[in-house]
Order: C-alpha cells, then structure tokens, then sequence
C-alpha cells in the first residue's frame, strides 16, 4: 500500500513537472492591458495598409490611431505590407519594426499598442491544394505568428521582466459561404486559420480582437467588397475592425 501511494505522488510530481517545462506551447497566460504609449506600431497585410479604402484615413489603423489621440498624443507607424505573409513577415516587416521600437524604447519612449493582422495571404495561397497542404500552412501560420508574438514580446520586455506594450492580433472574417465545421467547405479553413491565430495569441498573453464573429450573419456583405469579388474589407469594415482591436485592448467597450 505504502508503495502504491508512493508510485502515485510520484507520477502525479511527474506530470506537474512536465507541464510546467512544456513553455508556452502549452499553457495559455491571461492579458492585461497596459494602456497606451507614445507610440504605436501596426504589422500585418493589405487590411493593416488600409487597401481598397476611399480615404486613408478609414483604415482600420488610422481610425485606432485617431481614437489613442482623443486622450494623449500618440506618434504611429505603420509597416503593413500588402500581400504579406506570415513568412515574409518574419524575415522583412518584423526585423525593422523591431529596429523601429529598440530605438524609440532606447529615446525613453513607450511603444504601446502593438497591432498585427497576419495569415490570411497564407491561406488563400493555398486555397485549391490537398487538405494536407492546407493543414501544414495553418501550422506554419500558427509556428510564425509566435515567433514573430515572441519578438515582439522580447523588445517590449524589461530587463526585470515586465512587458511594456499591449499587442493584439486580429481573427479574419470569413467571405466564404459553409458550415465552418464542414470540412469540404471553404469556411471550415478560415476557422482553423482563427483558431491557429487564437492559440497563438493566448499562449503568450497576447489580446485577441474577434473580427471574425463581427463579420458574421451575412455582415461580410455589408463590410466588405465580396459582392464585387473583393474580399477587403470597405470604410465601414475598418471602423469595426478598429473598434474589435480596442476592445480587445481593453481600451474601448465591445461594440
């Protein structure tokens, strides 16, 4: 008996341990938000970069931007690619963003929100391949997203440990008809695409902005440019992806 119980505390030691040295791979950390900084940088693709909008200041970014400034004086930059993907992302965007905020951070300033769209190029790249090529791009997109969240973390960080800057990514809105949960339908992979984006973002503590549930009902028709066969989101598309991002930021109320 008092072997039994000494073989059970010491699996049960055992599987404490491992979890606990499995990372962030396997663990999610709860976001709390900082607040706002000096400046603010935005990564991501087309959407970030405000593509197909009438004026530049409808981009989703733009519209963040104008709101941080009802309250403080806020500098942006914004380095969104359009047709970027989580790849390209890590080896060009990624790097001069960092350079970006190490020099800001070493001026004494606060880089605070980090915004990121990321993954929908990847996606759609591989829309008409196998089902295995299509589940080894979200894992790929899902592998990128954290170490591009990772570095971002890593140049926000302190020397003590404490992070510095809020950050939040960005779930995309499905333009495709289906029952997500079907997997002969094209809805189906952009929610394994938001979900791959989610874990991402949870398991480091970083806010999710739920874009996707925004957009759906038949919203997609309303916000976006579908009906034409543009897949981009228009004016009033950006307003919601903005407010979505400041919720999730903790700066503004979940419309």
């Amino acid at each position: 008996m008092r072997r039994s119980v000494l073989v059970t505390g010491l699996l049960c030691l055992a599987l404490v341990t491992a979890w606990f040295w499995a990372g962030p791979q396997a663990r999610t950390h709860s976001y709390t938000p900082l607040g706002p900084g000096d400046v603010y940088v935005a990564l991501g693709d087309s959407l970030a970069a405000g593509f197909t909008v009438s004026q530049p200041t409808d981009a989703y970014v733009a519209q963040i931007m104008e709101e941080l400034r009802r309250t403080q004086p806020v500098e942006v930059r914004n380095f969104a690619v359009p047709g970027e993907t989580s790849g390209t992302l890590l080896r060009r965007q990624l790097p001069q963003a960092i350079g970006f905020i190490q020099q800001r951070r070493a001026e004494g300033k606060r880089v605070s929100p980090i915004t990121l769209d990321i993954g929908g190029n990847d996606a759609r790249g591989v829309e008409q391949a196998s089902d295995p090529v299509r589940q080894r791009t979200i894992a790929a997109i899902e592998a990128n997203l954290g170490a591009a969240l990772d570095e971002l973390i890593a140049a926000t960080t302190t020397q003590e440990g404490q992070r510095t800057a809020d950050i939040a990514v960005m779930t995309y809105y499905n333009p495709y008809p289906g029952d997500p949960s079907d997997e002969t339908t094209p809805a189906y992979w952009t929610a394994q695409l938001n979900s791959a984006i989610t874990r991402a973002a949870l398991r480091r503590g970083v806010a999710v902005a739920d874009v996707a549930t925004a957009f759906e009902g038949g919203k997609v028709y309303r916000y976006t440019y579908i009906a034409t066969g543009d897949i981009h989101a228009n004016s009033d598309g950006h307003q919601l992806i903005a407010e979505r991002f400041l919720a999730a930021l903790g700066y503004g109320e979940t419309p």
